[in-house]
């Protein structure tokens, strides 16, 4: 053989597995050694030093050629791989979202609004990137552990549910009646507390507790999303389908909501002492309200966010 293809050769046992680099290279030998004398017999003559490189790049870098020969082909298999790329989608969407929002309600409350708006989308596209690389080394662990979904393998076709994934159903698909009348009910009970025809206890340990004037901000946004989303509602339940525009109305009410949501957390002093009936500490407990209240908004604002990915994701993925 040629110093060419001894070169070829010896570069391409330094990429081969170990155990099998000697069987591996005398068969590739071989082969090489036939391709060559081949295309000599054809031209009637010995191959010259780029003839004989024709030949070896007719068989593919060494890197290249070496990594068939790797026991591990892929990093995340095909059994596993539809579960990783809906998964990954799912979690950068939500990220996407809520990155996107956070710099919005930045470039709007921040005193340096520019900076803090570049700054919340940087720290994101980072944890983007971040939850991407967890995200794949959970299933290609998965995947290298040969890991195995029985609800993938034993299922009844007659009892199936996208479940999660149904987000990106036809336009058409249809809405739980049960889903519907449960936001029905919820808002209906918002709505009307908000305009204060009904009133819960405000007594809290022994100190009655109001929302402050803080909350007035946000009172006609709120009586207007409650309206339009009671008026949605009602739609859902009467023709339960979803449409593009009715996917598109809950993606704009949701986006709403979330930034209700996050301005509102952003603001202190939503809850204020009215009276004290017996506590001896009204201030201990005015602040065990407040953490509740900003609880509760972090807790919807999530949900939000998640709502809005799902409905992005049935508006894209037709």
């Amino acid at each position: 053989m040629s110093t060419l293809v001894d070169h070829y050769l010896l570069q391409l046992r330094t990429f081969l597995p170990a155990k099998q680099r000697d069987d591996i290279a005398a068969e590739l030998r071989d082969s090489i050694r036939s391709a060559v004398e081949e295309r000599e017999r054809a031209l009637g003559r010995a191959l010259s030093d780029d003839e004989q490189n024709e030949v070896l790049r007719g068989f593919g870098h060494p890197l290249v050629v070496a990594g068939r020969y790797l026991p591990m082909q892929h990093l995340i298999g095909p059994d596993v791989f539809p579960l990783y790329w809906y998964a990954l989608q799912a979690v950068l969407i939500v990220i996407t979202v809520i990155g996107g929002l956070l710099a919005g309600i930045a470039l709007l409350t921040a005193p340096n609004a520019a900076q803090a708006a570049v700054r919340v989308a940087v720290d994101f596209w980072w944890f983007a990137l971040q939850a991407a690389a967890i995200v794949t080394l959970v299933f290609a662990v998965l995947d290298h552990g040969k890991a195995r979904f029985s609800f993938l393998e034993r299922f009844d076709a007659r009892k199936l549910d996208a479940g999660v994934l149904s987000v990106r159903a036809a336009p058409l698909s249809p809405i739980p009646r049960f889903d519907t009348t449960f936001e029905l009910a919820t808002t209906a009970i918002l709505l009307l507390w908000w305009v204060e025809w009904l009133v819960f206890p405000s007594q809290w340990l022994g100190v009655v507790l109001r929302l402050s004037s803080a909350v007035e901000a946000f009172f006609y946004p709120v009586l207007v999303l409650c309206i339009v989303d009671f008026a949605r509602l009602g739609v859902d339940l009467l023709r339960p389908y979803r449409t593009r525009p009715r996917v598109a109305l809950r993606l704009v009410l949701n986006l709403a909501w979330l930034a209700v949501f996050v301005l509102a957390y952003r603001t202190e002093g939503l809850i204020e002492i009215a009276e004290n009936v017996r506590s001896q500490n009204p201030e201990s407990v005015l602040r065990m309200a407040e953490i509740a209240m900003s609880t509760s908004l972090f807790v919807l604002a999530v949900v939000s966010a998640v709502l809005v990915a799902t409905d992005v994701v049935r508006l894209v993925r037709r």
